[in-house]
């Protein structure tokens, strides 16, 4: 009697035949919008999401993650006359004053200290030209975009300033990956202590701090220039889900907020996200070759669809909706080390439910399958 064992491998879950897409009619009132899953970077929803625009504070996630990836926290930055002389939002900081670079991050993400952001530019480079270049490189090359110009550190108005919602999703969606950014972008209010000011900051942002709250908000920055109108990137969870909100030129902050709810509100009740664990084993279609992943893989689905998964021979995976139409691909080759592995007979696959595939495969003995 042979025996078999089972594999059980989380389901790749795509978007099934309905139209809410990301093409789907969302009544929104800015002039940009976007939402994102934070895992898959998944668009849900777009508006506009590739019109250049003028991103105002919104700018200064870009400069904290740079910030952050680049510099020593622990480090002191002495600020410049500059700095301390900028226009705009402030925290304060006065000329020949020396803080501790994560506290300048932190401080710039949570009062939009338009200071803060010189102080750290200058510190980063050498000058705040310097920074810039640095910055749209580190953009460029590390998180991959291409429609975004940024000319200063902080986002006060300059016409060649520029960037898009999906750029600025990209922007935070990579960020987000990062430990003490998450804990910045999070934080409600941050005790402050400089020459002239001693404080507590509380974050502009309203559903993070509670005046306008929404479950499962998690981060968030603001920004406004007159040229820019209300701009807004929020980040909120649920359960496995984490989404990624960004609204552009909103006429009121009010529409801001209302836009961020509407576009949440879609991707939680829309959709779901899920993963296949870096621990699972795949086949290639002729089961000449075994897949061990190295790395979780992530995708995103309609509530209302099931899953269903297809390898070809040259290890290409393939996330199939119900009508056979694949909604994302993995290259096996460059996410799992690869095995060869001749099996005696075929892989028996079936949908157990919309979360789990099962693989019913002949014993080989040969351990870690």
């Amino acid at each position: 009697m042979k025996k078999f064992f089972i594999i059980f491998i989380l389901a790749l879950i795509p978007f099934a035949s309905t139209k809410v897409s990301a093409e789907s009619d969302l009544p929104l009132n800015s002039e940009a919008g976007i939402i994102i899953d934070a895992k898959s970077g998944k668009v849900l929803y777009g508006k506009n999401m590739d019109k250049r625009m003028y991103p105002a504070s919104l700018t200064k996630v870009a400069t904290a993650i740079y910030a952050i990836e680049h510099g020593d926290k622990n480090e002191l930055v002495t600020v410049s006359k500059k700095a301390a002389k900028a226009d705009g939002s402030s925290v304060f900081i006065e000329p020949g004053e020396e803080i501790e670079l994560s506290e300048l991050i932190a401080g710039m993400l949570i009062n939009s200290g338009n200071d803060a952001a010189i102080a750290i530019a200058e510190h980063m480079s050498g000058s705040e030209e310097l920074f810039m270049e640095d910055l749209n490189e580190f953009l460029r090359k590390e998180v991959n975009i291409t429609d975004t110009h940024f000319t200063n550190p902080h986002g006060l108005f300059d016409k060649d300033h520029l960037t898009t919602a999906s750029d600025l999703a990209k922007i935070t969606q990579y960020a987000m990956k990062n430990e003490t950014f998450r804990e910045y972008f999070g934080k409600k209010e941050l005790p402050w202590e400089v020459e002239t000011w001693d404080t507590t900051l509380i974050t502009h942002h309203k559903m993070l701090k509670g005046e306008l709250p929404y479950k499962g908000i998690t981060g968030g920055k603001t920004g406004f220039v007159s040229q820019s109108g209300y701009t807004l990137i929020s980040t909120a969870t649920r359960g496995e889900q984490e989404l990624i909100a960004v609204t552009l030129k909103a006429p009121s902050d009010k529409v801001a907020y209302s836009d961020t709810k509407l576009l949440f509100n879609y991707g939680f009740e829309n959709f779901k996200s899920g993963k296949i664990d870096k621990k699972s084993k795949l086949y290639s279609a002729d089961y000449s070759n075994s897949y061990t992943l190295n790395e979780d893989l992530y995708y995103t689905h309609l509530i209302s669809d099931q899953p269903n998964l297809k390898t070809s021979n040259d290890g290409i995976l393939s996330i199939m909706n119900q009508e056979g139409e694949a909604i994302k691909s993995f290259d096996l080759n460059t996410v799992a080390d690869v095995r060869n592995t001749v099996l005696p007979a075929p892989i028996k696959q079936e949908t157990i439910n919309d979360n789990l595939i099962k693989f019913s495969v002949p014993s080989l003995g040969l351990g870690g399958f």
